[in-house]
């Protein structure tokens, strides 16, 4: 799947793989640090668009549980105007890498 974010286009197997190696070359280590600042961006975004409690965050897991929902993942799907398995993968990729998301 590719993701673009401006200039910007990542594809998610080369990400995946990258991101599971312990040495990157400075070009790898840029896109991966790349995609990270943009997932994290993005999963704000969703994580607020699915918070049914504006006045408290949300961990990672209850966002998961809300994007279960079809007609939420449509919703956050169509607000920021990409698919639905970008919403998936990217908030994926926030658990799985991004420790300091809780």
């Amino acid at each position: 799947m590719q993701i673009t974010n401006g200039k910007w286009i990542f594809d998610s197997e080369v990400i995946d793989e990258v991101a599971n190696k312990i040495q990157r070359d400075e070009q790898e280590r840029e896109m991966v640090n790349a995609f990270a600042r943009y997932a994290y961006l993005r999963y704000k975004q969703i994580r607020d668009s699915v918070n049914p409690r504006k006045c408290r965050y949300m961990r990672i897991d209850q966002v998961r549980e809300q994007l279960k929902s079809p007609a939420k993942l449509r919703i956050v799907s169509s607000r920021f105007s990409i698919s639905e398995e970008e919403v998936v993968y990217i908030v994926d990729f926030v658990k799985k890498y991004l420790k300091y998301v809780k």
